[in-house]
């Protein structure tokens, strides 16, 4: 059966906390991707010139990128932090912001693992 109620289109404001919102779930993991093929790319020339700092300043960034993705969400969970869990839209966007959160920690997570590999092992490893 066919819903007679008419679609509305959403309001600006609440387009572009959307779009934060999207923008704090996929900043952490694309942050932990181009660590990873940055980082690797970047091990081989770090092996053969023994120079470390080009890939501190790539996980430097990733780190930053990952924080800001954190900011991000944690700026929109607590625009939506009143909302209840069992809202049809405005629950969604919390849940989405916790889940950009804990995504975002999970990738900083990451990055600093595959730092840390970096700190411990030697040019000629």
């Amino acid at each position: 059966m066919r819903d007679s109620r008419p679609v509305t289109e959403p309001a600006p404001a609440e387009k572009r906390s959307d779009a934060w919102l999207w923008t704090g779930l996929l900043l952490g993991p694309v942050a932990m991707g181009i660590n990873t093929v940055v980082g690797y790319t970047a091990a081989h020339w770090t092996v053969d010139t023994a120079r470390k700092a080009p890939s501190f300043l790539i996980s430097a960034i990733d780190f930053c990128l990952c924080f800001l993705a954190f900011f991000i969400s944690l700026a929109m969970h607590r625009r939506f932090q009143d909302a209840e869990d069992d809202a049809p839209i405005d629950g969604r966007r919390q849940f989405m912001a916790k889940l950009a959160m804990a995504l975002s920690l999970l990738s900083a997570l990451l990055v600093l693992a595959g730092t840390l590999a970096l700190i411990t092992l030697h040019p000629t490893d």
